[in-house]
């Protein structure tokens, strides 16, 4: 039988990720691709595109974007750092899963 490494704080916490709705409004210092990209490839941030309400105006991009993302603590940190970087207006919401009765 194996048990967890008591000290090892993560071990007794199943799984610290959570589920946030994050919203981005696009003030075309950044490309929607790009920051795309970097969310999932470099900061390593699973998404999904909610809604997504875009115009490209000269090849800038405008507008706002909702996306679901699974985070923990460490990458959320980044997240945040790479918007304050790009002057992006955002706002977060925790997001509850209700578990269905069998």
């Amino acid at each position: 039988m194996i048990y967890p490494n008591e000290n090892n704080n993560q071990a007794f916490y199943a799984g610290s990720e959570k589920d946030i709705l994050l919203e981005v409004d696009l003030n075309g210092k950044i490309r929607f691709d790009i920051l795309l990209y970097t969310i999932y490839n470099q900061l390593g941030i699973i998404y999904k595109i909610v809604n997504a309400d875009l115009e490209y105006i000269n090849g800038n991009n405008f507008g706002n974007i909702q996306l679901q993302l699974r985070v923990n603590d460490a990458s959320l940190d980044h997240l945040d750092s790479y918007l304050k970087k790009y002057k992006l207006v955002n706002s977060k919401i925790d997001i509850i899963q209700k578990k269905e009765a069998s």
